[in-house]
């Protein structure tokens, strides 16, 4: 029987990239740079150009922290969960339950609305 358990690949593969990355930090080598060309709308160009302005960043690094971003967000939603018959029930029941209402709600509940 499978135990409850959640497999998530991308932090499996972050870990690996940021183990490789530390491992040339340690040798002092330089990390290799590929040259990308991208075509991209005039509109597009300008919009990359406003972002790295206004954040006092290169082209480059904007279009990367949003490739980054997009990508790891692709790799999060492909998150793999893995369950037993109770571990699955368990999870259904909190998820399809209904949700406990904060302290916070309960309150702004109980006040005296402005229009009384």
């Amino acid at each position: 029987m499978l135990s409850s358990v959640i497999v998530c690949s991308y932090r499996k593969e972050q870990e690996y990239i940021m183990r490789a990355a530390s491992k040339d930090e340690s040798r002092n080598v330089p990390s290799q740079r590929r040259p990308k060309q991208f075509r991209m709308p005039e509109h597009v160009a300008q919009l990359i150009d406003r972002v790295a302005k206004m954040q006092g960043r290169s082209q480059t690094d904007v279009v990367i922290d949003a490739a980054t971003r997009y990508a790891e967000d692709e790799l999060l939603d492909q998150t793999k969960m893995v369950w037993d018959e109770a571990g699955y029930d368990a999870f259904s029941k909190a998820v399809e339950g209904p949700a406990k209402p904060s302290e916070y709600v309960v309150k702004a509940r109980q006040r005296k609305r402005s229009w009384e």
